[in-house]
């Protein structure tokens, strides 16, 4: 039965859709504990707008805030009883198992990895989206968390990538192909780190493919890309907006072809718009830390909310941190017998 701290006041358009899309997952999930940290007074408000009242939904007083546009460390140290630092607090204190947030990722990062500290092992803590491609949805790691990189790093990424895809996405028993995102497919492309983490990557337990270039992405023939923050960032809010442009793009054309109106375009339309949206997905897991961290986009809206609220509950349901800290263990141990 996961515990799952959600900040309710975080986001563009929180606390509304934040409540509610906690209240649908509430429904549908009678046995999972909901915590909505946030101003009570407002939090109540608006759950009593929803339709019933349920009694695996708490509210947990936070009198503060933090702004999208703050300062990330200025705005934890200044506001220790803000919504987000104490929805992550719960997590330390063992009273949940999980947290969510759609504020400010820098802030909630940061309020991670300090307050939960990194899993033994894990040298950097990263953050894994997916995306969507020919075959199916892929993840990428890192999209945002660590821009500075090391080799070690990028290994681990592809490590923690490998488990959280098999546990979450597919099947723990599925195959999967691990590239390494750079300038040039040849071994000998890319920067020394990028140099580097290729020869590690191709020592371990993991099926490395080699090196992957910007446009193979989506073609989805790797199901984990690893890269530093930087890339990964710039890739995932170009992908963002691009499958954004190609659907208006699309619908534009077929109106003006005269297809607006016809159910097949209108099913075809449906289906590539659940294919490419990023709300169906809900969030990206800050995977390292030593708790269940799900980070949703700004933008979110309670479909998107109730996503992010699944994810976290299932990364906590698979053990994904457990499989991670097995999985670092065996690679040490395989490194020190090689030494």
């Amino acid at each position: 039965m996961p515990r799952i701290a959600i900040d309710a006041m975080g986001g563009d358009k929180a606390p509304g859709v934040v409540v509610r899309g906690t209240w649908r997952v509430a429904n549908e999930r009678p046995d999972w504990q909901l915590l909505l940290v946030g101003d009570e007074a407002v939090v109540s408000a608006e759950l009593s707008k929803c339709e019933k009242p349920l009694p695996n939904i708490h509210v947990i007083h936070a009198p503060q805030s933090i702004g999208m546009e703050e300062h990330p460390v200025e705005a934890l140290k200044a506001k220790k009883q803000a919504s987000l630092p104490i929805a992550v607090h719960l997590v330390r204190e063992g009273k949940a198992d999980a947290v969510i947030s759609a504020g400010n990722t820098g802030a909630l990062v940061a309020a991670s990895t300090l307050m939960l500290r990194t899993l033994p092992g894990v040298r950097r803590a990263g953050i894994l989206t997916t995306l969507p491609t020919l075959r199916g949805r892929i993840v990428i790691m890192d999209v945002g968390a660590n821009v500075a990189a090391k080799p070690a790093h990028l290994a681990q990424y592809a490590t923690m990538g490998d488990i959280f895809y098999r546990n979450v996405i597919a099947g723990e028993h599925d195959k999967v192909h691990v590239s390494l995102l750079s300038v040039g497919s040849e071994e000998g492309k890319g920067s020394p780190v990028i140099k580097e983490a290729h020869a590690l990557l191709n020592q371990s337990e993991l099926d490395f493919r080699g090196n992957i270039e910007g446009h193979e992405v989506f073609e989805g023939a790797s199901e984990v890309i690893v890269c530093d923050g930087m890339v990964g960032n710039v890739v995932l809010k170009t992908a963002e907006g691009l499958c954004e442009i190609l659907v208006k793009m699309f619908v534009q054309h077929a109106h003006k072809a005269g297809l607006g109106d016809d159910e097949r375009f209108r099913t075809t339309i449906g289906s590539m718009v659940r294919d490419l949206d990023w709300q169906e997905v809900g969030g990206a897991a800050l995977l390292g830390v030593n708790g269940t961290v799900v980070i949703a986009h700004g933008r979110s809206d309670e479909r998107a909310i109730a996503s992010g609220i699944r994810t976290a509950a299932d990364c906590c349901d698979k053990h994904v941190n457990d499989k991670i800290i097995e999985a670092l263990q065996r690679e040490a141990s395989k490194a020190g017998a090689s030494s």
